[in-house]
């Protein structure tokens, strides 16, 4: 399960509409993210690539996908160590995790 709904739902009180607002949002947005995090690093520009990391990392948070959630977080430890080949690694995976859970958003 990519996404803990049942989390997220306890968090936001149940609210069902929140819920899929919020996803909406996330289906709208994390790939973008991820497209601006690949641009920034290929065009070396590493502090934009750390604030990438880190709203994909909170927006996947918030959206009770932890896996992707912490893949970002390596991302932006990464970025903050000035290592945008640890970046590059985690690229494919992130990715294919944020495929992942736009299927299951779907």
């Amino acid at each position: 399960m990519a996404v803990d709904k049942h989390a997220v739902l306890e968090r936001i009180d149940n609210d069902q509409e929140l819920f899929e607002e919020i996803c909406t949002i996330f289906r709208n947005d994390g790939p973008e993210l991820v497209r601006k995090l690949r641009d920034a690093v290929d065009a070396g520009q590493i502090v934009v690539a750390i604030r990438h990391a880190h709203s994909l990392k909170s927006s996947s948070a918030n959206i009770g996908a932890s896996e992707l959630s912490e893949l970002a977080r390596q991302a932006e430890l990464a970025g903050n160590q000035g290592d945008t080949g640890i970046i590059r690694a985690l690229l494919p995976t992130i990715a294919a995790k944020l495929h992942e859970v736009i299927a299951e958003l779907s």
